[in-house]
C-alpha cells in the first residue's frame, strides 16, 4: 500500500490557492483554511513515509485492552497480535492465525514489493480489532483534509517517550468528499521519526479504531519475520481472512 504522492497534494494546494483570486473574502478565508489543511496533511504524510526506511519495534494498546506489536527491518515487517501475525518479506507474505487450536500460516508470493490495499486490510484480523496502520491513517487524513468544512487542529504530545505531532480533524460531512461516507471526527499522532503513535476515530467502513503506542525501540528481532515455530504452512495464490478474523 503506497502513500499519497506529496506532489499531488502540493498541486491541489496550489490550484485551490489560485482559484481564490476571483472569490470574496469569506470564501478566500475558507480556501486558505483548506490549503492549510492540505499542507498539514502533506507534512504528516512525509513523516509517515519515512517510516518505510526505519528499523524499529513498537508496542500498541488497542481500545479493548489487547496489545499488538509492529516490528520492522526493511524490507521486512511483521504485525503481531493475539490472533496471529502478518509478515512481509522481500518476496513472501505470511498470514498466520490460530485454527482449531493450532497455528496455520498462509504463504503467498510478494510480487509487488509492498502491501496493496487488500493485503493491508487483512492486518487488523491478526493485529487486533481497531488496529490501524500508517498508510490507512494517511489516506484518512488526506480524504478528510479535502472535505469542505473540515477543521484541522494541530498539537504536540509525548507518547511512549517519543515527541509526536497530533492532528484532530472535525466537522467532516458524510457526503462532502468521496471516501468519507462513514468518516467522522478523528485524531492521529505521528512521531518525529515518522511512526504512527496514536489514532482515535471512525474508519470509512464505519468501524471504530483506537491505538496508542506504549513502547518503542530502534531495534528489531529477525525472528519476528518468520512463521511461528510449529506452524503449518499452506501455499496459496491469494491470502484470505482466517475464520477467526472474519
Amino acid at each position: 500500500m503506497t502513500f499519497p504522492p506529496l506532489s499531488r497534494i502540493a498541486s491541489v494546494t496550489a490550484a485551490v490557492a489560485l482559484g481564490a483570486t476571483a472569490l470574496g473574502c469569506g470564501v478566500i478565508g475558507r480556501v486558505k483554511q483548506a490549503a492549510d489543511n492540505i499542507t498539514t496533511v502533506s507534512e504528516l504524510a512525509e513523516k509517515l513515509g519515512n517510516s518505510e526506511k526505519l528499523t524499529f519495534t513498537a508496542d500498541y494498546k488497542l481500545s479493548d485492552g489487547s496489545t499488538s506489536q509492529v516490528v520492522q527491518q526493511p524490507p521486512n515487517a511483521a504485525y503481531i497480535g493475539k490472533e496471529g501475525r502478518f509478515i512481509v518479506t522481500a518476496d513472501t507474505f505470511y498470514l498466520c492465525s490460530t485454527d482449531g487450536g493450532a497455528m496455520k500460516c498462509q504463504k503467498s508470493k510478494n510480487t509487488g514489493g509492498q502491501l496493496d490495499a487488500a493485503q493491508a486490510g487483512l492486518i487488523p484480523g491478526v493485529a487486533g480489532a481497531g488496529f490501524v496502520s500508517a498508510p490507512v491513517a494517511v489516506a484518512l487524513l488526506t480524504a478528510a483534509s479535502l472535505a469542505p468544512g473540515a477543521k484541522v487542529d494541530k498539537s504536540t504530545r509525548k507518547i511512549a517517550g517519543q515527541n509526536s505531532t497530533c492532528v484532530k480533524i472535525s466537522g467532516i460531512k458524510s457526503d462532502s468528499s468521496p471516501g468519507t461516507d462513514e468518516l467522522k471526527d478523528f485524531t492521529a499522532c505521528v512521531t518525529d521519526s515518522g511512526l504512527l503513535s496514536a489514532f482515535e476515530g471512525t474508519l470509512t467502513d464505519g468501524k471504530h479504531a483506537s491505538i496508542e503506542m506504549t513502547k518503542y525501540s530502534g531495534t528489531a528481532d529477525a525472528k519476528a519475520f518468520e512463521p511461528p515455530a510449529g506452524a503449518e504452512i499452506v501455499d496459496v495464490d491469494n491470502l484470505e481472512p482466517s475464520p477467526t478474523s472474519s
